[in-house]
């Protein structure tokens, strides 16, 4: 497929809705199972475990420096989609615990669910012209500019974040931890290429 694709507003919606549930969905199995990920949702969870503080605030907090890095190189419309959207998973993330309780699951499940969600989930933003801010949004540039998978850049920052996650959580989480982002970064390497559907 060549071109842009063209969406109609409900369309690019519904897709952008989908996605952030997808991703506030993961990000509440990794914390039901005292785990994290990488980039800045991964930065986020330690602030959160460390400190007591609410992940949903921390998580829109962290992301406000890359919006200026963002709307330089993207333009306004990714930079605004992006905003909504770490806006929408820092509410849900914050909501689902009491609505979707998760007591008793194993980091194994957690990490690998995780994974998968995300990993759809930040297909769907992308594929709509959004991210998640942070890394992804240096990782989403570098691939248009360099032809460098998206998925592969993120593994590099989140091999870097869980060195830092040894000194704060017990190693079999922080195993289990990169099981779950080296499931969403292969999710993410295998499926988003530019040959197979994004503009040429």
């Amino acid at each position: 497929m060549t071109g842009t694709p063209k969406y109609t507003r409900i369309e690019d919606a519904q897709g952008l809705v989908i996605s952030t549930i997808l991703c506030a969905l993961g990000i509440h199995l990794l914390r039901a199972a005292g785990l994290v990920t990488g980039g800045t949702a991964g930065l986020a969870l330690l602030i959160a475990y460390s400190t007591g503080w609410a992940f949903g605030w921390v998580f829109f907090c962290v992301n406000l420096p890359f919006y200026v890095f963002a709307w330089k190189r993207r333009g306004a419309v990714f930079t605004i989609k992006g905003f909504l959207s770490v806006s929408a998973v820092s509410a849900l993330a914050e909501a689902l615990p009491a609505q979707v309780p998760l007591d008793g699951t194993t980091p194994a499940a957690a990490a690998i669910l995780f994974g998968i969600a995300s990993g759809v989930g930040l297909l769907g933003l992308f594929r709509h012209g959004a991210s998640l801010g942070g890394i992804s949004i240096v990782a989403v540039i570098l691939q248009d500019l360099l032809g460098i998978r998206a998925g592969w850049v993120q593994l590099g920052w989140d091999l870097c974040l869980f060195a830092v996650a040894l000194a704060v959580l017990p190693w079999g989480l922080v195993f289990w931890s990169l099981v779950g982002a080296v499931v969403l970064n292969l999710v993410i390497a295998i499926n988003h290429r530019r040959d197979w559907y994004l503009p040429q």
